[in-house]
């Protein structure tokens, strides 16, 4: 299973601009309501695998994916196919999305990957 990563380390990463994929799972409709602003919209569901390998096609890169709270199945099932096709660093942002407002953290809104 992926390890998790804290918010604090999260935010941490942002902010000293550390190169790193931020994968955001939720519904399309959901990203492009807001989302973390360094995320890239890679729903979970049907299409991840095929998009999957376009959009993340570094498998030794640093990938962290989130859904909306820690309840989220998403993530965790986005982390665990990524792993199983050989990605190797991939973390779970568990807090997701809702714990990232709650901490009145930066969201973008509209904008698609």
């Amino acid at each position: 299973m992926a390890s998790e990563i804290s918010l604090e380390e999260l935010k941490q990463k942002i902010d000293r601009a550390e190169k790193f994929y931020l994968v955001d799972t939720r519904e399309r409709e959901q990203y492009e309501h807001n989302h973390i602003a360094e995320a890239l919209g890679l729903a979970w569901g049907s299409d991840f695998e095929k998009q999957a390998v376009h959009i993340l096609p570094d498998k030794d890169a640093e990938i962290i994916v989130y859904g909306a709270n820690e309840l989220c199945e998403r993530a965790k099932k986005a982390a665990e196919f990524l792993q199983s096709h050989g990605y190797v660093k991939v973390k779970i942002f568990s807090v997701g999305i809702l714990g990232w407002m709650e901490a009145g953290l930066r969201l973008e809104f509209g904008r698609e990957s």
